[in-house]
């Protein structure tokens, strides 16, 4: 499977270290503008081959070198919330990648962008939820 994940912060660096943890048969690449950004990933998956790309996650032309014409997953978790939406909808309808996730920091946008048509979650609703639960409230 061919997964694309804009965006090397601490929650697409650990996304992207699963995957490659978990099989092999997963073609990883991550871009983010920062080069300083993949410092977060292990060492091994810095310097695997084609694994990192410099580059904006919401242009046509670095998503293209990033090889989404050929992705299967897109995964959206850049920091700012406008850049996610931008770059998951041009992931789901101009390069029809089959599946599309967008991360919302901000959950007042969750809805509307769920009504957009993108899978969007909220890592601060998801954290939210999860502390209420482990309290049992």
């Amino acid at each position: 499977m061919n997964i694309l994940i804009s965006g090397c912060g601490r929650i697409g660096a650990q996304i992207a270290s699963k995957l490659a943890e978990s099989s092999n048969d997963h073609e990883i690449t991550i871009i983010d503008a920062d080069p300083q950004s993949f410092l977060l990933l292990p060492q091994e998956l810095r310097f695997k081959d084609g694994f990192t790309f410099v580059g904006d996650g919401a242009s046509d032309k670095d998503l293209k070198t990033a090889g989404i014409e050929k992705a299967d997953v897109f995964i959206a978790v850049a920091v700012r919330d406008n850049r996610n939406a931008l770059s998951a909808q041009k992931a789901k309808h101009i390069f029809r990648v089959s599946k599309v996730v967008c991360r919302v920091g901000d959950p007042t946008k969750q809805s509307m962008y769920n009504t957009l048509g993108l899978n969007a979650m909220s890592p601060t609703l998801s954290t939210a939820t999860q502390i209420l639960e482990a309290v049992s409230l």
